[in-house]
């Protein structure tokens, strides 16, 4: 009796224990459960932050992508303008001046077209002025055709021969204004003889430099001329103008 007594003792006691040992197992488990959740949640947030990062990298690489596409077609466009120009950079009827792409009439070069110290064009050299804009006008009907949503910006300046020993100041007001009056005298000319480059989505702009401005000839006499420039406008498409 007593030895049954003494097992069921025992019994008690390691059953005792190995509830406490399961309470502790499972206060440890739910412990650890509740610290891998917490845990979870902490890197579903970081995962979403770090996927939504991703998106917007992702959109913004695919804007630029476009951007890039834009650009490259605007000089691939730029380069087949550029193919175009060549027939009036090659003409006979133009010099061309590489270095600030402007084009100055051959046949005018080192000639005082205008009476001296006037904006009267003399009468032998209308012909030839009136000649040099059927040229560009035959330029701009063909650039039209081909490519008939872009306008050109036509710059028309006027240039001025400064004495043999550059005497008058390059930036001498007289100069600027007479530079432009000539330039003037000669967009006129044209529209009289009804050259009208504004028929052909052309902005035309008339300006003076005087004594001064870039490309310059070395020769001083030969800088009583007017040139002409054409800026393609790529990003400004105009019908009417």
């Amino acid at each position: 009796m007593k030895n049954s007594n003494y097992f069921w003792v025992g019994f008690a006691d390691l059953m005792s224990s190995l509830f406490f040992l399961m309470l502790i197992l499972f206060v440890v488990t739910i412990g650890f459960l509740q610290f891998k959740i917490k845990e979870n949640k902490k890197n579903i947030i970081k995962n979403e932050t770090l996927y939504a990062e991703n998106i917007t990298l992702i959109n913004s690489l695919k804007s630029k992508e476009k951007q890039l596409n834009i650009e490259i077609k605007r000089l691939n466009r730029l380069l087949k303008i550029e193919e175009q120009f060549k027939p009036l950079e090659d003409s006979p009827f133009f010099v061309y001046l590489k270095n600030c792409k402007k084009f100055v009439a051959s046949k005018l070069i080192g000639k005082e077209i205008f009476e001296p110290k006037q904006t009267v064009i003399k009468k032998e050299y209308i012909d030839e002025t009136i000649g040099a804009g059927r040229i560009l006008e035959e330029f701009f009907i063909e650039m039209r055709a081909s490519n008939p949503d872009l306008s050109y910006l036509l710059v028309i300046e006027g240039n001025m021969a400064n004495e043999l020993d550059k005497s008058i100041s390059i930036d001498d007001n007289w100069g600027y204004k007479k530079s432009y009056q000539r330039a003037l005298e000669v967009y006129n000319l044209w529209l009289k003889n009804e050259i009208n480059f504004r028929s052909f989505n052309v902005e035309v702009m008339i300006c003076g430099s005087g004594f001064n401005g870039l490309c310059r000839d070395d020769a001083e006499q030969n800088n009583k001329r007017f040139s002409i420039q054409i800026i393609p406008k790529t990003e400004n498409q105009t019908k009417n103008i």
